[in-house]
């Protein structure tokens, strides 16, 4: 089972996402490697044309995600 932190991270991240107008989203993968670490990847399309794409590792320890972007 993911643990709550990541969990609540994940949830947290597609709510944004989701609130965001006027954007295509073109990516949305979120990667369970193990039950204390995930990976996220965002690619998402602006209608000016902007492109954002984003890669996020994340890992619990001790009590705490640790992030790497």
């Amino acid at each position: 089972m993911l643990h709550d932190l990541l969990s609540e991270h994940l949830s947290t991240v597609e709510a944004v996402v989701r609130k965001l107008k006027e954007i295509y989203v073109e990516r949305y993968e979120e990667e369970i490697l193990t039950n204390n670490r995930v990976n996220l990847r965002i690619r998402i399309r602006f209608k000016s044309g902007y492109l954002l794409e984003l890669n996020e590792a994340n890992m619990v320890e001790e009590s705490a995600i640790i992030r790497w972007v």
